[in-house]
């Protein structure tokens, strides 16, 4: 099981070295922001730039990551379906959605 504190590095770690290497200091972790599933911890960020100024421009498009309690790679959510709904499907091993025949 990761604990928040684990959560929350790791998804710093995955916007700072694999999502936005180019604006690694502009990232703002959201620690109390975190919510822990079964599956797993969602954690959100701001740009630095946003908190700042406000300007929607300067937000990121999706600010939730994903941190997996089997330690698997930090990613981001899907935009769809609403973020609690995939925790679920991923718990239940039902991501990705399986294709009807």
């Amino acid at each position: 099981m990761v604990t928040k504190d684990e959560a929350v590095a790791s998804a710093k770690a995955f916007l700072q070295k694999i999502a936005h290497p180019d604006r690694a200091n502009s990232i703002v972790m959201l620690p109390d922001t975190a919510i822990e599933f079964t599956y797993g911890w969602t954690v959100r960020f701001d740009f630095k730039e946003h908190i700042e100024t406000g300007d929607f421009a300067q937000a990121p498009f999706s600010s939730v990551i994903v941190v997996p309690h089997d330690r698997s790679a930090a990613h981001f959510a899907p935009t769809f379906p609403p973020t609690a709904e995939y925790m679920a499907l991923q718990a239940a091993g039902n991501w990705p959605p399986r294709k009807e025949q």
